[in-house]
């Protein structure tokens, strides 16, 4: 039977609600939303995502909900639409190249003065080094929840609360905390304590490859300029794209079966609770990493603690190649897990894994203590 411990890169499978929704739109008249009579079932469609993704936010207002084909497209838009030249930008040492390309993209071309925010070997960030690194012209702090290699949350709160003492603004990627960490825009009763949420449909969100957006706040929202354009169905007469939410940051035709999944998924999300689902994850990890504790010859990358890390632990087998293990945890015992840099070569530079990357086993709330042991036994025959 295949175990599958890669949860990090997509879930592997729909829920049967959502998959029931996906073939009845199928089986339908599926047409754009805004842009005729039957289009507006897909108006309806969208809607309906934006309350459910909102809530799940911590957003009241739906409309500040945008539908994008995931966390890349949107952490771009954000990115590109708030810089302006000469602004100065911090990130961490842990971004995720959905964040480090853009960025560096920018230093290279002269627009922006870029800074990494050093973090310790096990993917940890002091919340002091954002104080340090803020200059006059700082604009923007981007960071990753928690990293897609070590698993470890980051002190978003914390270092966003010092970035808007300065009037920095702020964006979180959640791509991969979206739905199994609680994290709204207004935590703790903070207004505003993140100006953008990027998040992706494919992972936590349990949606459709393909499917994600961003979650705007009032500041950024009066800051962000179109980084893209087009068609919207709406104030057509004019070249200028509409000044409105959502129309403002949706140019072009919606992926409306993906954000179908979305409104199915959040909605099955909310009604099982996110603090339910973290602490079914949580105590996958705990488990794997007691387990991983016993073995001899396999360094951990990342915290031991699973209350500092979401269900993400990377490992370096002492004499095998990062993707020799993987093959041979998959060619023996039908284990699938991901090997190499996983898109974020800083994070191994942070932790010293770079080039050889490492084996990253990944779980969701559907993962049994019985896979977590079968998963151990596997590695103790290595």
């Amino acid at each position: 039977m295949t175990i599958y411990a890669n949860y990090a890169a997509t879930t592997p499978a729909l829920s049967p609600a959502v998959t029931g929704e996906l073939r009845e739109y199928l089986g339908g008249v599926h047409l754009n939303a805004g842009r005729n009579f039957e289009g507006l079932e897909a108006g309806a469609i969208t809607l309906r995502a934006r309350r459910a993704v909102g809530k799940l936010f911590g957003v009241t207002d739906p409309l500040r909900v945008i539908f994008t084909s995931g966390a890349t497209q949107s952490l771009n838009m954000a990115i590109n639409g708030l810089v302006r030249p000469g602004d100065h930008v911090l990130a961490t040492g842990v971004e995720h190249n959905a964040t480090a390309r853009p960025l560096d993209l920018l230093r290279k071309n002269g627009v922006i003065e870029l800074d990494w925010l050093p973090c310790a070997p096990d993917g940890s960030l002091d919340p002091g080094a954002v104080r340090k690194a803020i200059r006059k012209n700082t604009r923007l702090l981007v960071m990753t929840h928690a990293s897609n290699v070590f698993g470890t949350i980051l002190p978003v709160r914390e270092c966003f609360r010092i970035a808007h003492e300065y009037g920095v603004l702020t964006i979180l990627d959640m791509a991969q905390t979206g739905g199994v960490l609680p994290f709204t825009m207004g935590d703790s009763g903070d207004a505003g304590i993140c100006d953008v949420i990027a998040f992706a449909g494919h992972k936590g969100l349990r949606g459709l490859a393909g499917s994600g957006g961003f979650v705007i706040g009032e500041a950024a929202c009066g800051a962000m300029r179109q980084w893209i354009s087009g068609g919207t169905g709406s104030v057509s007469h004019s070249l200028d794209m509409p000044d409105f939410l959502p129309d403002r940051f949706e140019p072009g035709t919606q992926n409306i079966i993906g954000i179908l999944s979305l409104a199915a998924s959040a909605e099955e999300i909310l009604g099982v609770g996110v603090e339910t689902i973290r602490e079914r994850e949580r105590a996958s990890t705990a488990r794997f990493l007691s387990g991983l504790r016993e073995l001899k010859n396999i360094r951990v990358c990342g915290t031991l603690d699973p209350d500092r890390c979401v269900s993400v632990v990377s490992v370096v087998v002492e004499g095998y190649d990062a993707g020799e293990v993987s093959q041979l945890l998959f060619e023996g015992h039908g284990i699938i897990t991901r090997s190499g840099l996983h898109c974020s070569p800083l994070a191994h530079k942070t932790a010293g894994t770079f080039p050889g990357g490492t084996v990253r086993f990944s779980f969701g709330s559907g993962t049994t203590e019985a896979e977590i042991d079968r998963i151990l036994a596997a590695l103790e025959k290595l």
